[in-house]
């Protein structure tokens, strides 16, 4: 195992960029809500902002007489009424006061907790001796770091949030509707904002430990199996989290802003609204009412809402401070998921290629207790069985080779002992059997590891189903030859964009399946991180992450692993469908002549051949072009065929021909008028037939999508 740079531990800078991140979103909202409330504050103690008589007659002159009596008629504050919102004896103060303490507090406690970790990776950097006493602690509490420490920082949140919320039900300790109504919006936010602490410390220490720390605490033999006390974890659930932080965060952010600055109508306390008051309020919709020129009742509008030009001013600044900080969080987790996925699995693919070279003793670090995790564990527990056969192999032909020169020699020199040679023989015999029948046990056990690894990747695979929930006819025909595959199908949903692709993977079985997660586990990082993109897009983006992960160079001798896929994106509003391919093509079905139409059946349906690039997802030995997006105008009943070269190279036939892209496109054409599942059925059907007793050469994948 090749010897790492041993990395610092974080304590305190964990702990103060956690509490960073939540004063930054805490504290503008506060000045938000706070500067939002002025007008009330103003109204309670009977101040005015704007000395209307200093203003000049014209001014004067342009306000209406109503409006005027209105603000002359706002009565006088008792002069006892104290506003203690932000005063000493204020909710604020006191939270506050409470919210530092409890955080010093915490922070002493994290101090303590951390304190053994750190002086370990300092030891260890230095190369000083460790004692037994600290290395124990730290291997035995290194994986419960990322709860404890994210429970130490989110505890004096939780003590604080339990006494507000005893402090906004008691609310005689707090003097006022305004006062009591910002404090329970801010209430609110504490909670959110705490629940992001929890995360962000949580998700941060992890990765820590999974990718920096655990390979410094346990030895390479223990960590050829998973170290985790809890196994069964989902990359399904760190995406979903992460998926939701990114969709989510911003959207809340937006709308408890947007609906905190509304203003109702029937707070502004008017017995009528005149026209030019209705103009303002609702705009150029005002013609289309049928309405005289007289002021309206306020009963007509109250129930409407508003935007004052201070409130708008505040909402956008305060959207543009809250987005600034989801998208700290959101960077974040999508760096801490992708290293945590594309890590390991790099790790795990240079030791497969390693493995393939002929060095059978590359064991992978299992750093994960996830999907990922088991594969390692299972890859690792594999190539201990190899090694084992090997070497038990070599020691039982090393012994025969001695036996056998040891009786040839009896042979020569002593022909009366031939029929003792003749016994010795069998013996051998014997032994060859037994050795037939060990490997035998072994190719079972070894298959046995592989039959595992195909439940991985059918778990990491889109549900066949997924596609039912937006077209309502579809197939999939996906067969592995050796168990797991090299093709794979994937397909995502944005807005009003159906994504879909097809793939098919350098080589077959377990190389072809790793490279087939790879790409799998990019598509979803590509697509997670961009809002809106095109599919030739999505390829240009793919092939630059598979070259940089294979480490290709295009140099002489190197291995040209690489992916063919076929890329549809899908506007199911609009029937507008953007194609990219790189070396997989795409077939669409018209009932009716069509533009670009290569070939047509009796019954009327034509069929569109749409090429693809000449040059796969990787390394290519000729000059690297951008990849081609092509638009198609779908019509209703357009019947989409994407598939991986798998069917038509099959070999079969009285003659043991391949099958042929000509034959295809004719049994695709013969069957349009039969719904996608007896298409499915024919299509097995017809292979089945053709390959006879020939045993299937590749992975075979074919969808196909009705519109």
């Amino acid at each position: 195992m090749a010897q790492k740079i041993i990395p610092k531990y974080y304590g305190l800078r964990l702990y103060l960029a956690s509490t960073f991140l939540y004063f930054f979103l805490v504290i503008p909202f506060l000045f938000f809500i706070a500067f939002q409330s002025i007008p009330q504050f103003a109204a309670h103690k009977n101040i005015s902002l704007i000395n209307i008589q200093g203003l000049g007659e014209d001014y004067a002159d342009s306000i209406a007489s109503d409006k005027l009596e209105a603000l002359a008629q706002v009565p006088a504050t008792d002069p006892h009424d104290n506003v203690e919102v932000f005063e000493e004896k204020g909710p604020f103060s006191k939270y506050f006061r409470l919210l530092f303490l409890l955080l010093f507090l915490s922070y002493m406690a994290g101090l303590v907790y951390n304190i053994r970790f750190k002086r370990y990776f300092k030891l260890k950097r230095r190369k000083r001796e460790i004692p037994e006493r600290l290395h124990a602690f730290c291997k035995r509490n290194l994986l419960a770091t990322p709860l404890v420490n994210s429970m130490i920082l989110t505890i004096p949140n939780v003590a604080i949030i339990v006494y507000s919320l005893i402090f906004i039900i008691a609310q005689n300790r707090i003097e006022g509707e305004i006062e009591q109504g910002l404090f329970i919006q801010f209430f609110y936010l504490t909670l959110v904002a705490a629940l992001l602490e929890f995360l962000f410390v949580y998700y941060w220490q992890k990765h820590r430990v999974h990718i920096m720390y655990i390979d410094h605490l346990y030895s390479g033999t223990e960590l050829r199996k998973q170290v985790f006390s809890r196994k069964g974890g989902k990359i399904r659930n760190r995406l979903l989290i992460a998926s939701s932080m990114t969709t989510f965060l911003p959207l809340v952010i937006v709308l408890v802003y947007l609906i905190l600055s509304l203003t109702s109508v029937k707070d502004l306390n008017l017995e009528s609204i005149t026209t030019e008051q209705t103009e303002i309020l609702i705009g150029s919709w005002e013609r289309i009412f049928d309405w005289d020129q007289k002021p309206k009742s306020i009963e007509i509008l109250e129930k409407l809402f508003y935007v004052n030009a201070v409130d708008s001013i505040i909402m956008l600044v305060g959207i543009g401070n809250g987005i600034m900080v989801s998208f700290i969080y959101v960077l974040l987790f999508i760096k801490w998921t992708n290293q945590d996925i594309t890590g390991p699995l790099k790790d795990l693919l240079k030791n497969i290629r390693n493995t393939r070279g002929g060095e059978v003793e590359n064991y992978t670090i299992v750093r994960t207790n996830d999907e990922i995790g088991e594969l390692a564990e299972g890859y690792n527990e594999m190539t201990k069985k190899i090694h084992d056969y090997v070497e038990s192999i070599s020691k039982m032909n090393r012994e025969l080779e001695e036996r056998v020169k040891e009786r040839t020699n009896e042979v020569v020199m002593q022909k009366e002992e031939i029929e003792a040679q003749k016994e010795e023989i069998e013996t051998q015999l014997d032994m060859a059997t037994l050795q037939r029948d060990t490997i035998s046990r072994q190719n079972e056990q070894i298959l046995d590891s592989i039959r595992y690894a195909e439940r991985i990747q059918a778990a990491i695979l889109p549900p066949v189903d997924y596609l039912s929930e937006t077209l309502t006819d579809h197939f999939i025909i996906f067969k592995p030859r050796d168990i797991v595959s090299g093709d794979y199908y994937w397909t995502t949903r944005l807005d009003e964009k159906l994504l879909i692709a097809v793939a098919d993977c350098t080589g077959h079985g377990v190389p072809g399946a790793f490279v087939s997660m790879l790409g799998i586990s990019y598509l979803n990082e590509i697509v997670n991180r961009s809002e809106s993109i095109q599919a030739n897009q999505i390829l240009e983006q793919l092939r630059n992450l598979v070259i940089k992960s294979l480490h290709q160079t295009g140099s002489k001798g190197e291995t040209q692993d690489g992916i063919e896929i076929a890329m549809c994106v899908i506007d199911t509003h609009n029937n507008i469908m953007e194609y990219s391919g790189a070396n997989r093509p795409v077939y669409i079905i018209r009932n009716g002549a069509s533009a670009g139409a290569k070939k047509e059946s009796s019954s009327g349906y034509t069929l569109m051949h749409i090429n693809p690039d000449k040059m796969p997802i990787g390394i290519y030995e000729q000059e690297t072009k951008p990849f081609t997006n092509t638009e198609i105008q779908l019509k209703k009943n357009d019947s989409i065929y994407l598939f991986s070269d798998g069917y038509v190279d099959q070999i079969g036939g009285p003659a043991r021909k391949t099958f042929r892209s000509k034959y295809f496109k004719e049994l695709l054409l013969d069957i349009q008028d039969q719904p996608m599942e007896s298409q499915k059925r024919v299509l097995i059907e017809k292979l089945e037939a053709w390959q006879g007793s020939v045993e299937q050469i590749d992975d075979i994948l074919v969808v196909g999508i009705k519109i």
